[in-house]
């Protein structure tokens, strides 16, 4: 998976995480096809503990290798982040956001995200 290069790539210089946040198409609520067709069905967790057992099978299916975060049960990161569904991230040293991309699959480019962390990491 090129997550997980450009994270070895990375190693060292500069910290990458995967923060999982609240489900964006769960079950309970708004499903979309993609989901079902890939067999990607969770409700949306009640509990903290649930919620880092739904992030496990993520790591697991997506065989992630870098450490993954969670956020908590109020979304802090998400609200913060502006997260849903799913979006790339570069802080600077001072933990403020240098880079995002755009949110969704669309924005997902993990190669635009390689080159932000290469100007960062000098």
């Amino acid at each position: 998976m090129r997550l997980n290069e450009i994270a070895t790539e990375f190693a060292g210089k500069i910290p990458v995480y995967c923060v999982y946040i609240r489900e964006a198409h769960p079950e309970d609520g708004w499903q979309v096809e993609m989901n079902v067709d890939d067999d990607v069905i969770f409700n949306e967790p009640a509990t903290t503990e649930e919620r880092a057992e739904v992030a496990q099978v993520c790591v697991l299916q997506l065989n992630l290798e870098m450490p993954m975060l969670l956020d908590d049960m109020t979304n802090t990161a998400d609200e913060l982040y502006v997260a849903l569904p799913e979006r790339l991230y570069a802080l600077d040293a001072e933990h403020k956001v240098a880079w995002k991309s755009v949110s969704g699959p669309a924005g997902f480019k993990p190669e635009e995200w390689r080159a932000e962390l290469a100007k960062l990491a000098g």
